[in-house]
């Protein structure tokens, strides 16, 4: 992590709070003491990318209306800031100690702040950063960056915890920025993925990019939607569509782990229990990798874009290479469990076809016309390369009047079957 530039030390009348196992601190800062010391969430992880990727959630529309408020608004309010502190040399003074102490920057003190009940001493070198409240911080830096007539500066509300640069304290952390941000309103998906520490999914995904060489790099498209963005030529995928083939594999194959959404997102396993999910993500990537042969080309080669153009692109391409694609292969193969193993449901999938351009994709999932994908019909297609293996849900009367209903074409037939 890195270290902030030294500033000037500063003394803070506050409260000192134990709730759980967290001790805290609840200070009066001004806005500009706030604007220059702390900084955003992005120091609770070592991944460069997952770090801008919490970045990317702080809305720039929001950050303007922040501003505008504090700028405009006589009756103005905020709740606290909570922020974590790491480094440096953080002191609290309780009241008792005060008079007691003639160093510490403490001397000269008048009655007024000495009946504050404490202070809490900064040296200047510590790291802050926002784990509730990024938006107001934001909205703050701004109005500070550009200027505002305030003397002296409002003060609001910051609780300060205390952050240890350890695994286990880097698990605290996350758990309690995802914690308050629950409490406030819904949780982003792509914060979840980048941080939350008790969603078994968001922790296999961090894992499978930071202690595995499969979605290192430009391998994931940081973005946390299933929507690739046309302009990337060397991801496989989203890091959020990588999160959905998890949660489809952890909640719906058979499996020993077998458990649901809710129990997942909501109930850490012990490290252990950890382990055995990352063992299992790892491998299924192994086992698509083994048995299709062009996800064995983009795993096993370094120049990505290279693959990735070939198998995807206005021209069309793999199915693999689209997040709906991956998503409906995924559910197929979780299917299969229930027959099969894990090894014998990929290669079994793997007999079926993948190139959009041609049947059952062309008209379901892709328009050779336009060159675009559609997530309009999803369980047809599924249902119908379920069909192809002898497994779909529906008779094959049923299936047909929806495969041409959706196509638009009456004269289509259900493809042959592979097996």
């Amino acid at each position: 992590m890195s270290s902030s530039k030294k500033l000037k030390g500063i003394t803070l009348p506050a409260l000192r709070g134990v709730m759980g196992d967290w001790v805290y601190y609840t200070c009066l800062v001004g806005l500009d003491e706030i604007a220059k010391r702390v900084r955003f969430a992005e120091e609770i992880h070592s991944n460069r990318n997952l770090s801008e990727m919490i970045q990317r959630q702080l809305k720039k529309g929001r950050s303007d209306q922040i501003a505008n408020y504090i700028k405009t608004q006589n009756d103005r309010f905020f709740n606290s800031l909570v922020v974590a502190t790491y480094g440096g040399e953080p002191n609290w003074h309780a009241l008792s100690d005060v008079r007691k102490k003639d160093g510490d920057g403490l001397t000269g003190l008048d009655e007024e702040t000495i009946s504050s009940i404490g202070f809490l001493t900064f040296r200047g070198d510590e790291n802050l950063f926002a784990l509730d409240g990024q938006h107001r911080l934001s909205g703050i830096k701004k109005l500070i960056k550009d200027g505002i007539d305030q003397d002296p500066y409002d003060e609001i509300s910051v609780i300060f915890v205390a952050h240890k640069e350890t695994r286990h304290g880097l698990e605290r952390t996350r758990r309690l920025f995802t914690t308050l941000n629950k409490t406030a309103r819904p949780v982003s998906k792509g914060d979840i993925i980048a941080l939350d520490e008790d969603d078994v999914m968001a922790i296999c995904v961090r894992r499978l990019i930071e202690q595995t060489p499969i979605f290192s790099g430009d391998r994931i498209a940081f973005v946390a939607s299933n929507n690739m963005p046309t302009s990337n030529t060397k991801s496989l995928t989203t890091i959020g569509n990588l999160y959905d083939t998890l949660t489809i594999f952890f909640t719906s194959s058979k499996h020993k782990l077998k458990k649901s959404k809710a129990e997942l997102q909501r109930t850490r396993p012990d490290d252990e229990g950890l382990d055995l999910y990352f063992e299992y993500a790892k491998t299924i990537f192994d086992q698509f990798r083994r048995n299709f042969t062009e996800l064995d080309e983009f795993f096993r080669t370094e120049e990505t874009h290279k693959v990735v153009s070939h198998y995807r692109g206005p021209h069309g391409g793999s199915a693999l290479f689209r997040p709906i694609g991956l998503e409906i292969f995924s559910k197929i193969i979780s299917t299969l469990t229930q027959s099969y193993t894990i090894s014998e449901a990929v290669s079994l999938a793997s007999r079926l076809p993948r190139n959009i351009s041609g049947p059952p994709y062309n008209g379901l999932m892709w328009d050779d016309n336009t060159g675009t994908i559609s997530n309009a019909h999803k369980v047809t297609l599924r249902e119908i390369l379920l069909y192809m293996l002898n497994t779909s849900k529906y008779s094959d009367p049923v299936l047909l009047e929806r495969y041409r209903r959706e196509t638009g074409s009456s004269t289509i037939e259900l493809p042959n079957k592979v097996i």
